[in-house]
């Protein structure tokens, strides 16, 4: 007797394609968190951190800005050349006025926060994304997964009349109708096939992943939503801004120490001395009234969208709950249906097998239980997806 073993590369294949088959299905945080990387938001969130905390040890610092350097160089050899030279050179540093030294601290804190909350509003944004397409997803695999079992009770149904009409217990046409109905549940079967593989690829493109997460969340609590939050961090960072404005009403001040080396004439001896100077920039209405009016206005805009976001955080709970309910109770309903239906369907095919009932009843009653399980199937997705949109609404991430 003879032993045949597999091929070593066809052995390898075997077990990757065993081994990919056996990856679990990521969670709906790790799907949340893989579509999150792939942001460009998250991507250039440390150079943005970065930009805040230079801005802050700006703020900290004891000068308002960098320090700079003069050098100048006097002579008359172009006019009498008697030997005048003179040689300057002075270092100046800006300095923070009152006030605002700190204000410029206040504002750089309050584009922090706003920036985190910017992010996790748009972290949010993706959730929601990902909770979608996790949806669709699963209401394609359960209507793949019935079409499917349609597909082979159509074959085994089709099969037995053929039997029948072999037998010359069925006329003909029972058999074309019954061969109608397979092809037609197969064709139905390959647009299923079609969504699911569709909704694949989209859910690759948006998470990177190859496993669909599962619906499987609970209804939370609310908490802070994200949205106004966000709104109110915006609006913390606009009257920041305008407190700023208001009290940076004109340059810096500088100060500056210098040195000079002077000849008067040729043979004299080089004198050095040391000078102080003071900068005082005088403010003017039109350096600030432009930049106030447009904080200002940068604060209302703020303040109203701050408004929208909160009636919109509300009426999106409002919504999301009464979802919710409404999908309960339709669920509840498509699961009567379903389970009236097939009781209907197994007598009717029991009557069918003892010679009482005619083959379009049957099949009339077959499409009945089907259409019922397809809808109690698409209900119960349903249902949870609509326990996703209320954690959305109550700003919970997944």
């Amino acid at each position: 007797m003879r032993l045949s073993f597999p091929r070593p590369w066809a052995f390898l294949a075997c077990l990757f394609a065993a081994g990919v088959c056996a990856q679990p299905a990521p969670s709906l945080r790790e799907a949340t968190e893989a579509a999150w990387s792939l942001t460009p938001q998250a991507r250039a969130a440390q150079q943005r951190q970065a930009e805040l905390d230079a801005r802050g040890r700006a703020a900290a610092s004891f000068l308002a800005g960098p320090p700079s350097v003069g050098l100048s160089h006097r002579t008359d050899r172009v006019g009498s050349n008697g030997g005048l030279r003179e040689t300057e050179a002075e270092l100046s540093a800006p300095l923070w006025w009152p006030g605002v030294r700190g204000a410029t601290a206040a504002q750089v804190d309050a584009d922090r926060a706003a920036l985190e909350r910017q992010q996790i509003l748009a972290k949010a944004k993706v959730a929601g994304e990902v909770r979608d397409v996790a949806a669709q997803a699963a209401l394609a695999q359960v209507e793949r997964q019935l079409a499917l079992r349609k597909a082979e009770e159509a074959k085994s149904i089709a099969a037995d009349v053929a039997r029948r009409v072999k037998a010359g217990e069925s006329a003909r046409v029972d058999q074309l109708q019954a061969e109608g109905i397979a092809q037609q549940a197969a064709a139905a079967q390959a647009q299923a096939d079609a969504a699911l593989a569709r909704l694949r690829a989209q859910w690759r493109a948006l998470t990177g992943l190859q496993g669909i997460a599962p619906l499987d969340e609970v209804a939370g609590q609310p908490a802070e939503n994200i949205s106004v939050a966000a709104a109110q961090a915006a609006v913390s960072a606009a009257q920041a801004k305008l407190q700023l404005t208001a009290a940076d009403r004109r340059d810096p001040l500088e100060v500056g120490v210098g040195v000079t080396r002077e000849r008067p004439v040729f043979g004299a001896a080089n004198e050095r001395s040391v000078k102080l100077s003071v900068r005082i920039p005088l403010g003017s209405e039109g350096r600030n009234a432009p930049k106030l009016a447009a904080a200002r206005a940068e604060l209302d805009a703020a303040e109203a969208e701050a408004e929208a976001a909160q009636r919109g955080a509300e009426a999106e709970r409002v919504a999301a709950t009464g979802e919710l309910e409404a999908a309960r109770r339709a669920e509840a309903a498509a699961a009567q249906r379903a389970r009236l239906t097939a009781e209907v369907q197994a007598l009717i095919a029991k009557s069918y097998r003892l010679g009482e009932s005619d083959l379009p009843t049957r099949l009339r009653a077959e499409t009945e239980r089907f259409e019922a399980e397809l809808a109690h199937a698409r209900a119960q997705v349903e249902t949870r997806r609509a326990i996703s949109k209320l954690n959305q609404a109550y700003g919970l991430l997944p």
